[in-house]
């Protein structure tokens, strides 16, 4: 094929297809003047990077009978070409980015950590609730007022709440809890 026989096959430019030429990229005919179309396009098939590729010819894409474009041969949940990877990734890595800067940050918090120390604090409250009869039982023995039992049992309340209150605050802060001993 003669340069502008070749560019209408390929969809592109004459000067482009003279630039493959010059560049190397064409197998010209033995004549030396005409190419050689099927070893280029072989050639250009291999060498040619697909990210770049593509018509740009602005022709509409071919449709069968029902108006499908015949480009596609599987739906696109099973195939995906090349540049539709590469916007996925970039757009994975963005996420992920957007994600692990908002965790740096503080604005943002994994959930699974967040339900565990909350089990963590809700569960350590209940279990110094359930102990505080053992804790208070003799000094409620001791006493005979009923209000100063009464007294008695709201001030280890008190306490109690007093101790959970600071650890889910510690927990907003990121510092690690009170644990039972340094209460």
């Amino acid at each position: 094929m003669t340069t502008a026989e070749y560019a209408q096959h390929r969809g592109c430019s004459d000067s482009y297809v003279r630039r493959m030429r010059r560049d190397g990229r064409l197998i010209l005919a033995p004549d030396g003047k005409r190419i050689d179309v099927v070893a280029s396009d072989a050639l250009l098939a291999e060498t040619s990077d697909p990210v770049r590729g593509g018509d740009r010819t602005g022709k509409p894409a071919p449709v069968d009978a029902q108006g499908a474009p015949t480009a596609i041969v599987a739906p696109l949940h099973d195939r995906v070409d090349l540049r539709e990877a590469m916007r996925r990734e970039r757009l994975a890595k963005a996420r992920a980015a957007e994600l692990s800067l908002g965790e740096q940050s503080g604005a943002l918090t994994r959930t699974h950590d967040v339900r565990r120390d909350t089990f963590t604090l809700a569960r350590q409250a209940m279990e110094r609730l359930r102990r505080m009869g053992s804790k208070l039982r003799l000094k409620l023995a001791a006493e005979s007022d009923p209000h100063a039992c009464e007294q008695l049992i709201n001030d280890e309340v008190a306490r109690i709440s007093e101790e959970m209150q600071k650890a889910a605050h510690a927990l907003t802060q990121k510092r690690p809890m009170p644990t039972e001993d340094a209460a």
